[in-house]
């Protein structure tokens, strides 16, 4: 473990020389089929991180957002989100992270985890079993079980079940006193749970490179992980959107998403 965050760890500072290389209020993009924005960093960060991984670990396995390189039976596969938050990216607001986790297939669980913020220098990391730290400094969730006067990040696509709209979730946390933000990036704001600065985070959206590493940096800081309907998900492919938080809030922000 100590061996795959090393790299883990590595590939992020490597990442942030790309990604604030290309930052800027002039930053060019394209648009993709879903309608979401693109950037030159967005390639090049995954490009790399496929690079790399292959160098050392070539028999592992690579989920990125932008490209993948899929070995059939392995048993590890990364799973990388090169700009959570390309929009305010794209359009050159310092809102935006990197992610990386190394995913055990045979449980569809993270084991290594890294979280990276280029622009205020703040890599968030975690083993499984070995605490969550930031800048080398352990984190830990808060220890509120109230909702009032807390804060919650949401963000995310739409998911195809009427029961569950972003809407809906908003009308019914602001009613409990919860501030929800919408930051564009998912990763950027939930991170803050596990820092303790956040109650939870509510991904209304199915791709799993929003959310890997995130899930297990949370835990690793006392927190809790599911899926929106409260049931364990895998991480290595899509699932039912997420939901973190710092564990005693969980099952009250649940009943607001239902």
């Amino acid at each position: 473990m100590d061996e795959y965050l090393s790299v883990a760890k590595e590939i992020a500072e490597g990442v942030a020389e790309i990604a604030l290389k290309y930052f800027g209020f002039e930053t060019e993009r394209t648009w993709k089929s879903d309608n979401t924005p693109l950037t030159q960093a967005d390639t090049e960060i995954n490009s790399f991180v496929i690079q790399k991984i292959n160098s050392i670990f070539s028999d592992h396995s690579i989920l990125g957002e932008e490209e993948s390189n899929i070995k059939p039976g392995s048993k590890y596969i990364w799973v990388c989100d090169p700009i959570d938050g390309t929009m305010p990216y794209s359009c050159g607001l310092p809102t935006l992270t990197f992610s990386l986790a190394l995913v055990d297939q045979t449980t569809g669980q993270p084991i290594v985890a890294v979280v990276n913020d280029p622009i205020m220098k703040n890599m968030y990391w975690a083993v499984k079993g070995g605490g969550a730290f930031l800048n080398g400094k352990r984190i830990y969730v808060s220890q509120s079980s109230e909702l009032k006067n807390t804060y919650l990040n949401i963000d995310g696509g739409s998911i195809k079940d009427l029961s569950f709209t972003k809407e809906k979730t908003i009308t019914a946390l602001r009613q409990h006193g919860i501030k929800s933000m919408v930051l564009l990036s998912f990763i950027y704001g939930a991170i803050q749970v596990a820092n303790g600065k956040f109650v939870g985070g509510i991904f209304f959206g199915r791709f799993a490179h929003d959310v890997a590493a995130v899930k297990l940096i949370t835990e690793e800081a006392g927190g809790k992980a599911t899926d929106l309907k409260g049931n364990e998900r895998r991480y290595d492919g899509e699932g039912f959107g997420c939901l973190v938080t710092n564990a005693l809030a969980h099952d009250q922000i649940l009943a607001c998403i239902q």
